[in-house]
Order: C-alpha cells, then sequence, then structure tokens
C-alpha cells in the first residue's frame, strides 16, 4: 500500500513550525477518538476536492510574534499561487500585495489600494519561502498544499493519529471537525493531536482549516467561502523568472 497519500497530509503538520506548545485540554469538549471508515473518506477527499475546484477565495488570521496578520486573497491550487492582500496590525499598521509560489514570494510593501485583479507591474520585491522559521510563510505553503490531484489514503488516515474532534455547522452547514496526522510514525491514540485541524462538510469540502504555528498559543485560521472566484492575475515576471532558475 502506498504510503505516500497519507504523508501528504502529514506534510502540513511538518510545515508547522516545529516549537509548538501543547494545546490546553478544553474540559467541556468532546474527547477525541479515532476517524469511523466513514469520516476518514470525508477527509481522504479534503486535498482532491479543493483541487478540483481550482481557485478559490481565501480570508485568512495569522498570529505572529504577538501581532495578528490578516490575509485576503484568492488561490490557485491548480497552478500552486496564490495572490493576497496582508494586513499587519504592528505598530505602526502595514498593507502589502504578496504573490506566492511553492519557491518563492514576491511582495509589494506600503500598498494602499485594496487586492486590485490587475496588480502594479513594478515595485516588487523577490523574496526565499522560510517555512522552519517564519510563521506567515509557513502559512503560505500550507495554503498550497491544500489540492492535490488525488485523493489521500481513506484506510491509513483511519489507522493514523487523525482524530474526530466534534460535530460543527459553518453558516449553517453541518461539518466534522478533525485533528489531522501528526508527524511520521505518532503511534495511534497516543493522545498528541496534530497541529492542524479541518472543518469538512459531507462532500468532503474544506470550509475551514486551522494550524498552529511555532509557539503561538493562538490558532492561525483561514475561511474558504463557496462562491464563485475570479481567475488570479499572472504572478509577476519577477517570481517566475526567479523561481524558473532553481
Amino acid at each position: 500500500m502506498n504510503h505516500r497519500t497519507v504523508l501528504s497530509l502529514v506534510l502540513a503538520s511538518l510545515l508547522v513550525l516545529t516549537a509548538c506548545s501543547t494545546p490546553t485540554p478544553d474540559s467541556k469538549a468532546p474527547a477525541p477518538r479515532p476517524l469511523t471508515a466513514r469520516e476518514a473518506d470525508r477527509m481522504a477527499l479534503v486535498r482532491f476536492t479543493t483541487f478540483r475546484r481550482g481557485s478559490g477565495d481565501v480570508t485568512a488570521t495569522i498570529p505572529s510574534g504577538g501581532r495578528s496578520i490578516t490575509l485576503t486573497g484568492r488561490i490557485d491550487w491548480r497552478g500552486h499561487h496564490g495572490y493576497a492582500e496582508l494586513r499587519d496590525d504592528a505598530t505602526p499598521p502595514t498593507r502589502e500585495l504578496v504573490h506566492w509560489n511553492p519557491r518563492g514570494v514576491v511582495d509589494r510593501p506600503r500598498w494602499t489600494g485594496g487586492l486590485p485583479d490587475r496588480p502594479p507591474a513594478n515595485g516588487w520585491e523577490l523574496h526565499p519561502l522560510q517555512p522552519h522559521t517564519a510563521a506567515l510563510d509557513s502559512m503560505l505553503l500550507l495554503l498550497l498544499n491544500l489540492g492535490s490531484d488525488r485523493p489521500d489514503n481513506a484506510q491509513l488516515l483511519a489507522r493514523s493519529d487523525a482524530r474526530w474532534l466534534r460535530d460543527d455547522r459553518i453558516d449553517g452547514t453541518p461539518v466534522i471537525v478533525a485533528a489531522g496526522p501528526g508527524a511520521p510514525g505518532a503511534p495511534a491514540g497516543s493522545g498528541r493531536l496534530g497541529n492542524t485541524r479541518y472543518w469538512i462538510d459531507a462532500d468532503g469540502r474544506l470550509l475551514r482549516f486551522q494550524a498552529r504555528l511555532g509557539g503561538e498559543v493562538q490558532w492561525a485560521t483561514a475561511e474558504f467561502p463557496a462562491r464563485p472566484v475570479r481567475p488570479l492575475p499572472d504572478p509577476p515576471a519577477q517570481l517566475t523568472q526567479a523561481t524558473a532558475r532553481r
């Protein structure tokens, strides 16, 4: 049996920074339990369902060093790139545009115009992604990794340390909330939950995603509205040319 399929979901936990604090148990929450076969089927479809959407809107809140970064944008899961406006509530607050792919990110600092359908042609600054040292970069890669051209392996997910956490609703839609798999080799039933959470509807569609980044107490949270999305603009030439050389 091919273990690569479940490890692709584990990648989310690996991208989350490793200095993670242990979540404080909620005495009112139901006890986590292994996924049923049906729940594992739903979770196995998440990344494939996202990939079939092609692209979608995303809004995310990312805690980082005592401040909060708000991301509002769009992701192309088939083309493996994203485009967003970032608002950092640091003192003083800042705004910038970003366009990223798995190998790098370009940003246009000191931005004030919202998220334009036609981004400016100049003023972009290229940076490598540093997911193991920067919470924002880790989240950018996690968002791209939420799409895959094939389902994950439901049987392996059912035997992994992925866990059902509770039933819930988002805007009236029933969902299950599941903790993603932990690091490879983590024993099932160990009680150590992974650093990712998925809100999944009956069709295997992801409505909300959370990740614990580094030593942050709060979770980074991404929402995926179910509405038609405009196509993403092409990445700036500075990004495509630089990453093509690598």
